[in-house]
């Protein structure tokens, strides 16, 4: 039997994988019949659909998560980048062990740094390791590389970017919190800085972990499939910035200057922050801020950038359409009472010792239907913090707990996979076999040592 004959069999197992805006509307058909058969009235779930879709505050983190994801691609196609991710090519050599487990602990070091940088850099290097299979008739197997490309989405949420951590660390956040859950203002902390959380000793020994078990699970699929893997599909052209021709200086020096600004800006903005010591300063706008900073000035020409952010803004198209999807889900289930109905099952269950592995557990779940992380810590963050105070169990670790949850399932949830798999021209049943099983082994990870320690 010859290596396509026995690799045909896995592709058609998931051929009924369908697209992911037609599983957002099954999510959302979903979540509509779940919420009228736990008692709620048609009125409040159509009320409840509609607020959520066009829910203000919700749509400016759209746009923040948007931008976010075109910078880090724009950033990933700069030409510093670009070397970096040409080196990491030569280094993954020519099995699908070695190149697997490279490009998955690229994705989650990039991942950590930022959810776009690390989605881009995981999808951009997948899709030159398929280009080089493809061009010297390596039996790459495509599908494997592209899933450790989108890997770095189980890490990134005990990263730089978190949307949870980055929330709880502004300042009069957990008051709004207070308010949400019932809670007095006075039991909370006006802030909780990233040094508690994401820069924690708890959080680098989770994420260190889940890293290797990732690098791991990828060079143990890769094992397997050494001897039965496929060259890559065709693969589509990629939009490359050109750096050919003369520019005129204004088109060299403009970019440079305004870079050089944001990032200055950048910097005071982060030692004139009151904690500073503790990376309070990081938020969605600031990430941002120094993401076009570095674009500009790396990308040295304003020719570049503008040809880098048009190849950027396609991988959006399928995430700004889905986003009012996912709030509409998340107003049905706020507006509804099933996330507080799930929560406080999870809690109900609970114990201060168990606390954590329900919280993980429980967000793991919501994520499936609220894929959006800063989303899901707005639905899910008051019922959470306010069992937290119930049951005396610290906030940090809440967090962080809610944090796992919600990146480990995106292996499941292909909303986040959009870019990946329009740059690697794969689709979402490609990957999925290979996910699912990063998935398992992140989650063993994570549920055992979140007894431990």
């Amino acid at each position: 039997m010859n290596a396509a004959s026995k690799a045909q069999p896995q592709a058609d197992r998931f051929a009924w994988v369908p697209s992911p805006l037609a599983i957002a509307l099954g999510l959302t058909a979903v979540t509509a019949v779940a919420a009228l058969v736990l008692g709620a009235d048609p009125e409040t779930v159509a009320t409840s659909w509609r607020e959520g879709l066009w829910n203000r505050p919700l749509l400016v983190f759209a746009f923040q998560a948007a931008f976010m994801l075109v910078l880090g691609h724009a950033l990933a196609l700069t030409p510093a980048v670009d070397r970096i991710i040409g080196k990491a090519v030569k280094f993954a050599g020519t099995t699908n062990a070695r190149s697997a487990a490279t490009v998955a602990v690229v994705a989650c070091l990039a991942g950590w740094i930022n959810w776009g940088l690390g989605l881009i850099v995981g999808a951009v290097l997948a899709r030159k390791v398929g280009e080089r299979a493809k061009a010297q008739g390596l039996p790459i197997h495509y599908g494997l590389i592209g899933a450790a490309g989108y890997s770095g989405l189980m890490v990134w949420h005990g990263g730089l970017s978190g949307s949870a951590p980055i929330k709880v660390a502004e300042q009069g956040h957990f008051a709004d919190l207070a308010a949400i859950a019932g809670i007095p203002a006075s039991a909370l902390p006006d802030a909780l800085p990233l040094g508690l959380t994401v820069f924690s000793a708890h959080n680098f020994m989770i994420t260190g972990a889940l890293i290797v078990s990732i690098a791991f699970t990828a060079y143990w699929l890769g094992r397997k499939l050494d001897r039965s893997g496929l060259p890559g599909p065709s693969l589509p052209p990629i939009v490359a910035p050109s750096s050919k021709g003369r520019l005129a200086l204004p088109l060299r020096i403009l970019p440079a200057l305004f870079g050089i600004i944001l990032l200055v800006l950048s910097v005071r903005t982060a030692f004139l922050h009151p904690d500073a010591g503790r990376l309070g300063f990081i938020d969605p706008d600031w990430t941002n801020q120094a993401l076009l900073g570095l674009a500009f000035l790396l990308h040295g020409s304003l020719k570049r950038f503008l040809h880098a952010i048009d190849a950027a803004i396609g991988g959006t198209s399928g995430i700004l359409i889905q986003f009012p999807l996912y709030f509409g889900i998340m107003g049905i289930m706020s507006g509804t009472g099933l996330v507080e109905a799930l929560s406080m099952a999870m809690v109900r269950l609970s114990t201060p010792q168990t606390f954590e592995l329900w919280t993980v557990l429980s967000a793991g779940i919501v994520n499936v239907f609220v894929p959006s992380g800063g989303g899901q810590w707005a639905v899910q963050g008051p019922l959470l913090i306010r069992a937290a105070l119930d049951l005396g169990v610290p906030l940090d670790r809440t967090i962080l707990a809610m944090a796992y949850g919600d990146e480990l399932t995106n292996m499941l949830q292909p909303f986040w996979a959009l870019p990946l798999l329009g740059i690697t021209g794969l689709a979402a049943k490609d990957i999925l076999p290979f996910t699912v099983r990063f998935l398992a082994a992140g989650l063993l990870v994570c549920l055992t040592l979140t007894v431990i320690i």
